[in-house]
């Protein structure tokens, strides 16, 4: 439609790595209650808790750093690569590992839209952007920002999330 734009990811938002703070001192992960999401966390749609927590001190530390909540998160390296592309939206602040990256949208684009597009196109995005590695699977990142995507302004992206939210609470309440 005439009233959409074509962008790349790499326009959509601010997009951001994580990194592992060091596991060997005890002041970045004894007591840590901060979500520290690391690819085995991305198993849904959203992330509100994680299997590891770090301290305020890993974040001020070390290379990982706060996630705000509402960002879209992607696996861009792990065996499940080879098959899955895992997307979520974390609804609280976490902190990530290197396999992630997050974007957090600029105003205009709605987070869930981004997650929608991630995971409609994330078979296109693997087939595309994958890069087989000696032990583990990983994604061109740069290859990934410069896919271009169509946006529909604002409104419509959130008449397309309502609608796609009910299929899929329909799918879920006919699957039980």
């Amino acid at each position: 439609p005439r009233c959409w734009t074509v962008a790349t990811f790499a326009e959509v938002g601010r997009w951001r790595g994580g990194g592992t703070p060091s596991k060997s001192n005890p002041d970045f992960w004894l007591g840590g209650y901060i979500p520290w999401v690391s690819p085995k966390d991305m198993k849904s749609s959203f992330v509100n808790d994680s299997g590891d927590h770090i301290t305020p001190s890993a974040l001020t530390n070390s290379s990982t750093d706060l996630i705000e909540a509402g960002a879209v998160l992607i696996v861009t390296r792990s065996g499940i690569l080879r098959h899955t592309l895992p997307v979520a939206m974390n609804t609280v602040p976490v902190a990530i590992n290197q396999d992630l990256k997050a974007v957090n949208p600029f105003d205009g684009i709605l987070a869930e839209f981004l997650r929608y597009l991630l995971v409609n196109f994330g078979d296109d995005i693997l087939h595309e952007c994958a890069k087989s590695g000696t032990t583990v699977d990983s994604l061109d990142f740069d290859r990934l920002k410069d896919r271009a995507i169509q946006l529909p302004p604002r409104a419509e992206q959130r008449r397309i999330v309502t609608k796609l939210d009910e299929l899929r609470s329909e799918e879920r309440r006919v699957g039980k």
